[in-house]
């Protein structure tokens, strides 16, 4: 095992303690229990040279092992859908901090895996969820990840672009949709990319082609008193606060990230308002 570790260092010019976090999730193993066992079977062996080689070519280990963490949740995640990040993680905390009174019903628009209704789900063990997607590959990979953790009963799934299957209201709707400029996406990660699905990432010439229709259709789906929250990239906040104004909106927030960066959106009606 040391072998490998020193291999993985060697080859991808890290570090032994990053090294040992790859080999560990690609051996699908705690890090800790790395070296409790030191010899490798041959079909491990292969096995791990296999991903290690897919690795190097840029393809993100989450497709590799087809495994996510998120929040508390292992997650399965399948090549073709969107992988969520540490920013939707905290994006679900500043939705506790924000939102005035625990939501009944809650619409999470652009679903992926499932990630944001799962977790709300749990912070919110009243509320009946409904989860939509485009992508009907996205769709199956989260009715995996929602069998698995036994909230069937609690979110539905729906194929639809953005409202265009939804009938009723909402007391919280949530969306991380397309939010990145189309002349950026070739300065995107290779990871990201060459293998994540465009149509998750882009977000049109100034990267609120969604974002805009979030915000000019969104409002009849609230309920009163509701409220919506939508990922959105650090370079946005001036150019939706003007549509914003458009659309007559006097209560939202932007808020940063754990990096610093502006990274959500909330609006309608809100803990500590602010506009």
């Amino acid at each position: 095992m040391k072998d490998v570790v020193k291999r993985v260092t060697d080859e991808f010019h890290i570090t032994r303690n990053e090294a040992e976090l790859i080999v560990a999730t690609l051996l699908g193993r705690p890090r800790f229990e790395m070296y409790a066992d030191n010899t490798i079977d041959g079909d491990t062996a292969t096995m791990l040279s296999l991903r290690l080689t897919q690795l190097k070519k840029g393809v993100p280990i989450e497709y590799i092992t087809k495994r996510v963490q998120f929040m508390d949740f292992l997650l399965t995640i399948y090549p073709g859908v969107f992988i969520p990040r540490v920013e939707s993680e905290y994006f679900i905390e500043i939705i506790v901090q924000k939102i005035q009174s625990p939501p009944q019903t809650i619409l999470d628009i652009g679903t992926g895996c499932g990630a944001l209704s799962i977790a709300l789900a749990q912070v919110f063990p009243d509320a009946e969820i409904v989860a939509t997607d485009i992508s009907p590959q996205a769709l199956r990979n989260a009715a995996e990840n929602i069998e698995r953790f036994s909230l069937k009963e609690r979110i539905a799934l729906r194929q639809s672009n953005l409202f265009k299957n939804i009938s009723s209201k909402f007391d919280l709707i949530v969306s991380n949709p397309p939010y990145i400029p189309a002349s950026r996406l070739q300065l995107l990660p290779k990871s990201v990319r060459d293998f994540e699905p465009i149509v998750a990432l882009n977000g049109g010439e100034q990267g609120v082609q969604f974002i805009k229709r979030l915000l000019s259709e969104g409002a009849k789906y609230l309920n009163l008193g509701g409220m919506m929250a939508i990922e959105i990239d650090a370079d946005q906040v001036e150019l939706l606060t003007g549509i914003l104004h458009k659309h007559k909106f006097t209560s939202f927030s932007f808020m940063k990230d754990l990096f610093g960066r502006f990274r959500y959106l909330f609006l309608g009606t809100l803990k500590d308002e602010k506009s």
